[in-house]
């Protein structure tokens, strides 16, 4: 459908936005029977608003800074003892991924003159799958997915933790000859 830019346009564009800043331009050009261009041209042109994407960041706990410290001057005291001591490091990590269709922050963009302090409010307990990983100076060690003895995603807590770690890590790092680690 083509359309233009008039003031009534421009008007119901802004009213969408007003009612819904998180609407693709492909959804509200169809609810308002614009055609794509004529809407992202009112959206940057004419109501000078521009897609930001929300931002997903790390909460930091006033421990964590001095925490932080002590591990680094630690590490550094070891590298002057060994400077191959880095080889005998493994980092691990724990990841959840959402099963429910939780925020891609890739595909979600807000429309707004200004920064928007965006929040999303999710479920209080999702249906998740937790993932854990290891990585060495080797190469990667892992994935591993908890779950229970039939097969169902679970959460991780220090039993399930210790039984991974028993038996999965420990003789993948012994199958590996990763002795000194």
């Amino acid at each position: 459908m083509r359309t233009v830019r008039t003031e009534e346009n421009i008007a119901s564009v802004s009213e969408s936005v007003a009612e819904d800043r998180e609407m693709s331009i492909r959804r509200r050009s169809q609810q308002l029977g614009l055609c794509y261009s004529t809407t992202w041209k009112i959206l940057r042109k004419d109501l000078d608003v521009k897609p930001y994407k929300i931002q997903l960041v790390q909460e930091l706990k006033p421990n964590d800074l001095p925490q932080r410290r002590i591990f680094s001057e630690w590490a550094l005291e070891k590298l002057a003892e060994n400077p191959l001591f880095y080889r005998q490091i493994l980092f691990s990590d724990e990841a959840h991924f959402w099963l429910n269709g939780y925020v891609n922050k890739q595909n979600c963009r807000i429309w707004s003159e200004e920064q928007p302090e965006a929040v999303q409010e999710l479920p209080m307990h999702p249906e998740k799958c937790t993932v854990w990983c290891g990585l060495y100076a080797g190469g990667i060690i892992g994935p591993y997915f908890f779950k229970d003895a039939v097969g169902r995603n679970v959460t991780v807590n220090g039993d399930r933790y210790r039984s991974m770690l028993t038996n999965f890590l420990l003789p993948k790092m012994e199958e590996l000859n990763l002795v000194d680690m």
